[in-house]
């Protein structure tokens, strides 16, 4: 099988903001990043240019699901 890369990005700023300040994974020595780290990381980032899959957090799971499972059946 071969291996295939699916990004998942959040196109609303406020919405990403929004769901990490009220999640609380509760990892044992996994801090929740603040904002301002995801800011910092999101500057510093640099765009895939792979083939892959984008999903948008923002759109519906069920939609992003058929998606992903479109893309891994053309993959194989």
């Amino acid at each position: 099988m071969p291996v295939v890369f699916i990004e998942v990005v959040c196109s609303d700023a406020a919405v990403h903001r929004r769901r990490l300040e009220g999640r609380s994974r509760g990892i044992e020595g996994f801090h929740e990043p603040a904002w301002e780290a995801v800011e910092r990381r999101r500057e510093e980032f640099v765009p895939w240019s792979d083939d892959r899959l984008v999903l948008d957090s923002v759109i519906d799971l069920p939609s992003n699901v058929a998606a992903a499972l479109v893309f891994l059946a053309a993959a194989s």
